[in-house]
């Protein structure tokens, strides 16, 4: 009885593909492997240095929320009566800084692609309140206008540095 030709040429060709892949191997010089291998390094120090700069920034972004909570925080009892939606414009703003200080430890805790989306709602919503807050100050008067101008700088650089953040 014959024998089936698959099991011969197994036998045949496992030592000649041996063969090839060690010709192959010996292919590669010491030259070529130490250049992967500092190609491989130089993308490492690369993405540690992103990572460290992306963390930078959302620390930064995070110190700006802060900085802006705590000034609408602090203009919001000294502005005194203002009109509905002043007030609603005001409040909005609490929301959208507490928003962005949320977004803000997400990513910084994990970095993942849902954190990068709570930073772009954060920033569009931060971007409301601003339009609200200019909207606000067209009918206010006095240090009532003075305090949602101040406001409203203080989340324009929320807002740039959210930005900055997410990118």
């Amino acid at each position: 009885m014959p024998r089936p030709i698959r099991p011969r040429l197994a036998r045949v060709g496992a030592p000649l593909v041996a063969a090839l892949l060690a010709a192959g191997l010996t292919a590669c010089s010491d030259a070529d492997i130490d250049g992967a291998a500092q190609k491989a390094k130089d993308a490492a120090t690369q993405a540690q240095s992103a990572v460290a700069d992306l963390k930078a920034q959302v620390d930064d972004a995070k110190a700006e929320a802060d900085a802006a909570a705590q000034k609408i925080t602090d203009l919001k009892d000294q502005l005194g009566d203002l009109d509905a939606s002043a007030t609603k414009a005001v409040t909005d703003a609490q929301s959208a800084v507490a928003d962005a200080q949320d977004a803000l430890d997400k990513a910084k805790a994990d970095g993942s692609a849902a954190s990068q989306q709570a930073l772009a709602d954060a920033e569009a919503q931060v971007a409301d309140a601003q339009s609200e807050l200019d909207a606000a100050k067209a009918n206010a008067t006095g240090s009532a206008a003075d305090g949602l101008n101040q406001i409203a700088q203080q989340l324009a650089t929320l807002s740039d540095k959210l930005k900055a953040a997410g990118s």
